[in-house]
């Protein structure tokens, strides 16, 4: 009965009664088993004007030094690199809401804005606890309709609890830049693991998409597991 109610947890099947009937019979495990429904998403962005002025995609206003500094990746984030990275193919979607005016796309004109984006995946365990935070970092060049460059893309791992072992990238993969829209996207493989002899009884592979359009606007996509 208790590996059915442990099988049933892991694979997402177990009913909000069983679900409470786990984490009353094993309150430690419950500590340290990741519940997909409690993952939250989080993101934040600047815009890098002409100028070099750092403003808010929402607002246009300039960012503090602090606010800057929750989006920029830190020392420890880890940076993409060119002999890893998959180029998929050149995307044509469109921003719906984009101004007609940069439907034509000049890519003669003077360089564009750059957008950076930072995006958190937490994960928290069935009590609460968080497990982990998995951070990715991509910027993009844009300008007359088109996302024309892409920049430094990164990722990491914060807060992480005992139990885990972050593992190497999955995928790795940014589409052909210059188009009327792009795609970045990274994943990784990460083992939850009880100290000392007993094993690793959970793998993860959190992972996050960025869309980018012509326009600047950007659309997220990820999951906890």
């Amino acid at each position: 009965m208790a590996k059915i109610l442990m099988a049933k947890v892991e694979d997402g099947t177990a009913s909000p009664a069983e679900i409470q009937n786990f984490k009353n019979l094993y309150p430690d495990v419950a500590k340290v088993l990741v519940d997909p429904s409690q993952t939250k998403v989080s993101v934040k962005e600047a815009v890098i004007t002409a100028g070099g002025e750092a403003v808010s995609p929402e607002t246009g206003k300039p960012l503090t030094d602090a606010q800057l500094a929750e989006i920029e990746p830190p020392a420890d984030a880890k940076p993409s690199a060119p002999s890893e990275e998959v180029e998929t193919p050149e995307e044509s979607a469109v921003d719906p809401d984009a101004p007609a005016t940069e439907a034509g796309g000049d890519l003669t004109a003077a360089a564009g804005k750059w957008k950076m984006t930072h995006i958190t995946h937490t994960h928290r365990s069935y009590t609460g606890q968080i497990i982990l935070k998995y951070h990715t970092y991509a910027r993009f060049q844009y300008k007359g309709g088109k996302v024309r460059a892409w920049g430094k893309r990164y990722d990491r791992f914060s807060n992480e609890s005992d139990v885990v072992k972050v593992g190497s990238r999955t995928e790795n993969r940014k589409s052909r830049v210059p188009a009327s829209s792009a795609t970045s996207m990274m994943k990784r493989h990460v083992e939850l693991c009880f100290a000392g002899s007993i094993g690793c009884y959970a793998n993860l592979y959190p992972w996050a998409k960025v869309k980018v359009y012509g326009s600047g606007k950007t659309k997220i996509a990820g999951s906890g597991a």
